[in-house]
């Protein structure tokens, strides 16, 4: 469970989302909320917090100001409040690595969708801290999964609902009703190919399955799709620069 901190000062928003918005179904804990970022900085300060939902404009510093004052940003996951839409501060929220930037009044499904987001933000933050495996630069690995855009999103979500499977290109432009030269420059746009997507993700999850239990590495290989057993390890040295070998080896 992650736990939130709402830092707002106006009453009526801060209560409406303590009491009617259901953070406990997200597996999520509402720690403390706060109506000034002073507070909500010494909070933070001796308190284990993942998620900040602050506003923009409040009393003694503004709620950038206050993100700004936070020495390890990358711990946390920031939703930003604002009664603007305005951007210039959507900018610099988003040079401080801020999750979402929602404009009040709140619409409680958007606030659910950022924060579904920044859960998959933290999950992906832990899996690189707390993994037997560390791998430098893990994140390549991954690092194309949460690009916002609509079309990409559903190549990505085609292939993590698929990717167990023998599939091709054809297959996800038939899925989605576009054609494979849309498929393809879409991807290219992202300097991507599909079997580079498709086998970051692979490699991706044969780590997470390697963290998870103790099962064979052939095993694990047949679960991600890969049928030859060399192929897999030829690209596992490729995507994490260690042969699957080497890498059971260096965290024994």
């Amino acid at each position: 469970m992650y736990n939130v901190i709402i830092c707002e000062d106006e009453d009526i928003i801060r209560k409406g989302l303590l009491f009617s918005f259901d953070f406990q179904s997200l597996n999520l804990k509402v720690a403390a909320d706060f109506d000034n970022p002073v507070s909500c900085l010494e909070y933070l300060k001796n308190n284990s917090v993942d998620i900040v939902i602050t506003d923009i404009k409040m009393p003694l510093m503004s709620g950038l100001e206050m993100i700004s004052r936070i020495e390890d940003k990358k711990k946390y996951e920031f939703i930003i409040l604002s009664g603007h839409s305005d951007f210039e501060y959507a900018k610099k929220a988003i040079s401080y690595g801020v999750t979402e930037y929602l404009v009040k009044p709140l619409d409680h499904q958007l606030l659910e969708v950022s924060l579904k987001k920044a859960i998959n933000n933290l999950n992906d933050k832990n899996l690189l801290n707390n993994t037997k495996y560390q791998i430098k630069d893990l994140s390549t690995v991954y690092k194309d999964l949460h690009i916002e855009d609509s079309l990409f999103q559903s190549i990505i979500t085609f292939i993590k609902d698929n990717y167990m499977h023998k599939i091709v290109l054809n297959d996800v432009a038939n899925e989605l009703n576009y054609s494979i030269s849309s498929i393809k420059n879409k991807l290219k746009e992202h300097d991507l190919t599909f079997n580079t997507t498709l086998n970051r993700y692979r490699i991706y999850k044969a780590i997470q399955f390697m963290n998870l239990n103790d099962l064979p590495i052939y095993k694990i290989a047949k679960m991600v799709g890969y049928s030859d057993y060399k192929y897999f390890c030829a690209k596992f040295k490729n995507y994490t620069g260690y042969s699957v070998t080497e890498l059971v080896q260096k965290n024994q």
